[in-house]
């Protein structure tokens, strides 16, 4: 995978995050990236980003991880009004030790689950550039999902986007 944060683009990251959202061959959002930097080193950022079982403590919508070697099973709830969807996904582990974190999607729902975490220090080390990337398909959630996307597909670029930045807001936010 191309690596998310280029020296140039980590120089011009300020504390206000950006977002980028990738799209298919139709115009449909795949997935989204938010990039911010923090005022912490990259070892304490890591230390919260490669801990994936600690997520579910302070990421809305997951309920619970569990790690086994190289595999993570993820269990996701979703608040509806009065109901509450459960969905469960398993993902394949990769790292870099220090420097970036991938799950890739294996089973369950959201199908085609892909997270992605990068880590660049700035400020001689002082301060990071943290990268979230975020991708699955939205319409593996079920029939009402399916048919409010259907009826309203502008939301379809919040999905995406609003995953990447809560990502992003959760891990600044358990420092």
């Amino acid at each position: 995978m191309t690596p998310l944060l280029s020296p140039r683009l980590v120089g011009a990251i300020a504390a206000h995050p950006l977002v980028e959202v990738e799209l298919d061959s139709q115009g449909h959002p795949l997935a989204a990236t938010a990039i911010a930097r923090i005022e912490r080193t990259p070892a304490h950022v890591w230390s919260v980003v490669s801990d994936l079982e600690r997520h579910a403590r302070f990421i809305p919508m997951i309920h619970r991880t569990r790690r086994e070697g190289q595999r993570v099973h993820v269990d996701l709830r979703f608040k509806i009004a009065l109901f509450t969807a459960k969905f469960s996904a398993e993902g394949l582990i990769t790292s870099e030790e220090g420097r970036w974190i991938d799950v890739a999607y294996v089973a369950g729902e959201p199908r085609d689950l892909a997270i992605r975490f990068e880590v660049e220090g700035v400020d001689e080390g002082r301060a990071t550039v943290l990268a979230t990337r975020v991708g699955f398909d939205p319409f593996s959630l079920g029939w009402m999902v399916s048919f409010f996307l259907k009826h309203h597909p502008e939301i379809r670029f919040g999905v995406v986007s609003g995953s990447a930045l809560t990502l992003l807001d959760a891990i600044r936010r358990a420092m």
